[in-house]
Protein backbone atom coordinates (compact mmCIF):
# COMPACT_ATOMS: atom_id res chain seq x y z
CA UNK A 1 0.00 0.00 0.00
CA UNK A 2 3.09 2.06 1.10
CA UNK A 3 4.56 1.80 -2.60
CA UNK A 4 1.23 2.18 -4.43
CA UNK A 5 0.51 5.99 -2.56
CA UNK A 6 4.21 7.02 -3.40
CA UNK A 7 3.83 5.91 -6.64
CA UNK A 8 -0.11 7.33 -7.07
CA UNK A 9 1.84 11.32 -5.42
CA UNK A 10 4.29 10.75 -8.17
CA UNK A 11 2.06 10.15 -11.05
CA UNK A 12 0.04 13.32 -10.16
CA UNK A 13 3.02 15.37 -10.49
CA UNK A 14 3.98 14.27 -13.60
CA UNK A 15 0.88 14.85 -15.18
CA UNK A 16 0.30 18.03 -13.42
CA UNK A 17 3.52 19.07 -15.05
CA UNK A 18 2.67 17.90 -18.81
CA UNK A 19 -0.74 19.79 -17.87
CA UNK A 20 0.54 23.41 -17.38
CA UNK A 21 3.45 24.17 -15.35
CA UNK A 22 1.91 27.87 -14.71
CA UNK A 23 -0.29 26.70 -12.27
CA UNK A 24 1.36 24.12 -10.82
CA UNK A 25 3.03 24.82 -7.07
CA UNK A 26 4.80 22.30 -4.93
CA UNK A 27 6.35 22.56 -1.47
CA UNK A 28 7.01 21.23 2.40
CA UNK A 29 4.41 20.67 4.92
CA UNK A 30 4.14 20.27 8.66
CA UNK A 31 1.96 20.74 11.37
CA UNK A 32 -0.41 18.83 14.15
CA UNK A 33 -3.15 16.46 14.65
CA UNK A 34 -5.64 16.14 17.51
CA UNK A 35 -7.06 12.61 17.19
CA UNK A 36 -9.03 9.93 18.57
CA UNK A 37 -10.54 6.43 17.53
CA UNK A 38 -14.48 6.64 18.07
CA UNK A 39 -16.26 4.18 19.55
CA UNK A 40 -13.33 2.64 21.27
CA UNK A 41 -13.79 2.98 25.21
CA UNK A 42 -12.55 4.97 27.73
CA UNK A 43 -10.45 7.33 24.69
CA UNK A 44 -9.52 11.02 24.70
CA UNK A 45 -7.93 12.60 22.51
CA UNK A 46 -3.86 12.04 21.65
CA UNK A 47 -1.42 14.99 19.92
CA UNK A 48 0.65 14.11 16.81
CA UNK A 49 2.31 15.24 14.66
CA UNK A 50 2.78 15.45 10.72
CA UNK A 51 4.79 16.01 7.91
CA UNK A 52 5.57 15.84 4.37
CA UNK A 53 4.85 17.39 1.28
CA UNK A 54 2.19 18.54 -1.06
CA UNK A 55 0.94 20.16 -4.31
CA UNK A 56 -1.34 22.22 -5.84
CA UNK A 57 -2.97 22.77 -8.89
CA UNK A 58 -5.16 25.29 -10.25
CA UNK A 59 -7.84 24.76 -12.97
CA UNK A 60 -8.55 28.91 -13.15
CA UNK A 61 -8.86 31.59 -10.44
CA UNK A 62 -11.24 29.86 -8.16
CA UNK A 63 -11.02 26.15 -8.39
CA UNK A 64 -8.13 24.01 -7.67
CA UNK A 65 -6.57 20.42 -7.06
CA UNK A 66 -4.62 19.60 -3.81
CA UNK A 67 -2.33 16.22 -3.07
CA UNK A 68 -0.59 15.82 -0.04
CA UNK A 69 1.87 13.28 1.20
CA UNK A 70 2.32 13.01 4.63
CA UNK A 71 3.66 11.19 7.82
CA UNK A 72 0.68 11.82 10.02
CA UNK A 73 0.23 10.46 13.89
CA UNK A 74 -2.93 9.60 14.83
CA UNK A 75 -4.43 7.36 17.27
CA UNK A 76 -5.49 7.79 21.17
CA UNK A 77 -4.89 7.84 24.38
CA UNK A 78 -6.76 6.45 27.83
CA UNK A 79 -8.81 7.66 30.87
CA UNK A 80 -7.92 4.99 32.69
CA UNK A 81 -4.28 4.54 32.26
CA UNK A 82 -1.44 6.75 30.81
CA UNK A 83 -1.22 4.39 27.80
CA UNK A 84 -1.57 5.27 24.11
CA UNK A 85 -2.33 3.57 21.03
CA UNK A 86 -0.09 5.87 18.22
CA UNK A 87 -1.11 4.80 14.61
CA UNK A 88 1.46 5.88 12.37
CA UNK A 89 0.38 6.34 8.60
CA UNK A 90 2.09 7.88 5.24
CA UNK A 91 -1.53 9.55 4.12
CA UNK A 92 -2.37 10.60 1.00
CA UNK A 93 -5.49 13.26 0.57
CA UNK A 94 -6.49 14.23 -2.65
CA UNK A 95 -9.05 17.51 -2.18
CA UNK A 96 -11.02 19.43 -4.41
CA UNK A 97 -10.47 23.30 -3.14
CA UNK A 98 -11.97 26.57 -3.84
CA UNK A 99 -10.82 29.93 -3.69
CA UNK A 100 -12.50 33.14 -2.48
CA UNK A 101 -11.45 36.51 -3.69
CA UNK A 102 -9.96 37.52 -6.84
CA UNK A 103 -6.63 35.79 -8.21
CA UNK A 104 -4.26 39.04 -7.91
CA UNK A 105 -5.40 39.19 -3.81
CA UNK A 106 -2.73 38.46 -1.81
CA UNK A 107 -4.99 37.07 0.95
CA UNK A 108 -7.21 33.72 -0.66
CA UNK A 109 -9.42 32.29 1.94
CA UNK A 110 -10.17 28.68 0.59
CA UNK A 111 -12.63 25.43 1.80
CA UNK A 112 -11.62 22.23 0.82
CA UNK A 113 -12.90 18.67 0.80
CA UNK A 114 -11.91 14.87 -0.68
CA UNK A 115 -10.62 11.51 0.56
CA UNK A 116 -7.40 10.30 1.72
CA UNK A 117 -5.84 6.76 2.07
CA UNK A 118 -3.32 6.09 4.79
CA UNK A 119 -0.95 3.26 4.77
CA UNK A 120 -0.10 2.19 8.71
CA UNK A 121 3.31 1.63 9.36
CA UNK A 122 3.31 0.82 12.99
CA UNK A 123 0.80 0.65 16.25
CA UNK A 124 2.49 1.06 19.03
CA UNK A 125 1.66 1.49 22.88
CA UNK A 126 3.57 4.43 25.15
CA UNK A 127 6.17 2.35 25.54
CA UNK A 128 6.91 1.48 22.13
CA UNK A 129 5.90 -2.30 22.01
CA UNK A 130 3.43 -2.69 18.63
CA UNK A 131 -0.52 -3.06 19.65
CA UNK A 132 -1.28 -6.59 19.38
CA UNK A 133 -4.49 -8.64 19.55
CA UNK A 134 -4.80 -12.06 21.87
CA UNK A 135 -4.05 -13.86 19.34
CA UNK A 136 -0.67 -12.24 19.38
CA UNK A 137 -1.02 -10.54 15.39
CA UNK A 138 -1.20 -6.68 14.87
CA UNK A 139 -4.50 -5.21 15.91
CA UNK A 140 -4.60 -2.39 13.38
CA UNK A 141 -5.63 -3.12 9.34
CA UNK A 142 -2.53 -2.35 7.58
CA UNK A 143 -5.17 0.48 5.18
CA UNK A 144 -7.17 3.24 6.59
CA UNK A 145 -10.06 5.10 3.79
CA UNK A 146 -11.73 8.48 4.97
CA UNK A 147 -12.63 11.51 4.15
CA UNK A 148 -11.43 15.28 4.78
CA UNK A 149 -13.29 18.49 4.63
CA UNK A 150 -11.55 21.65 5.67
CA UNK A 151 -10.73 25.54 4.94
CA UNK A 152 -7.56 27.76 5.42
CA UNK A 153 -6.38 30.23 3.22
CA UNK A 154 -2.99 30.78 1.45
CA UNK A 155 -0.87 34.05 1.83
CA UNK A 156 0.87 34.74 -1.01
CA UNK A 157 4.72 35.90 -0.44
CA UNK A 158 5.77 36.76 -3.56
CA UNK A 159 5.16 36.19 -7.20
CA UNK A 160 3.60 32.62 -7.14
CA UNK A 161 5.18 31.53 -3.82
CA UNK A 162 2.19 31.23 -1.17
CA UNK A 163 2.24 30.33 2.32
CA UNK A 164 -0.16 27.76 2.72
CA UNK A 165 -2.36 27.19 6.19
CA UNK A 166 -4.84 24.45 5.98
CA UNK A 167 -7.05 23.12 9.19
CA UNK A 168 -9.10 20.12 8.27
CA UNK A 169 -11.30 17.41 9.94
CA UNK A 170 -10.77 13.86 8.83
CA UNK A 171 -12.94 10.37 9.40
CA UNK A 172 -12.21 7.15 8.16
CA UNK A 173 -14.86 5.25 6.20
CA UNK A 174 -13.30 1.71 7.44
CA UNK A 175 -12.95 0.09 10.59
CA UNK A 176 -9.15 0.38 11.55
CA UNK A 177 -9.01 -2.29 13.99
CA UNK A 178 -9.15 -6.23 12.60
CA UNK A 179 -11.50 -6.94 15.16
CA UNK A 180 -14.51 -5.16 13.18
CA UNK A 181 -15.08 -3.30 16.34
CA UNK A 182 -16.68 -0.13 14.92
CA UNK A 183 -13.04 1.82 15.45
CA UNK A 184 -12.51 4.76 13.18
CA UNK A 185 -10.02 7.71 13.05
CA UNK A 186 -11.19 11.30 13.44
CA UNK A 187 -8.86 13.79 13.52
CA UNK A 188 -8.68 17.53 13.58
CA UNK A 189 -5.55 18.33 11.25
CA UNK A 190 -3.61 21.77 11.34
CA UNK A 191 -0.82 22.25 8.97
CA UNK A 192 1.20 25.07 7.36
CA UNK A 193 3.38 24.56 4.43
CA UNK A 194 5.08 27.22 2.02
CA UNK A 195 4.15 26.34 -2.16
CA UNK A 196 6.79 27.35 -4.71
CA UNK A 197 5.64 27.63 -8.40
CA UNK A 198 6.87 25.17 -10.85
CA UNK A 199 7.78 26.09 -14.45
CA UNK A 200 8.43 29.88 -15.58
CA UNK A 201 5.97 32.96 -15.65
Amino acid sequence: MLKKITLLFALLLFNAKLISAQTLSIGPMAGINVSTLTAAPNTKALLGASIGGFLNYSIDDHFGLGAKLLFTQLGSSYTYNEDINRLNYVQMPLTAIYYFGDAGNQFRPKVFIGPYVGALLRANHKSGDEVLGTDGKPYYNKTDIGGLVGAGFNYRIKSRTWLNVDAGLGKSFTDVSKASLGYHNLAFSLNVGVSFPVGND
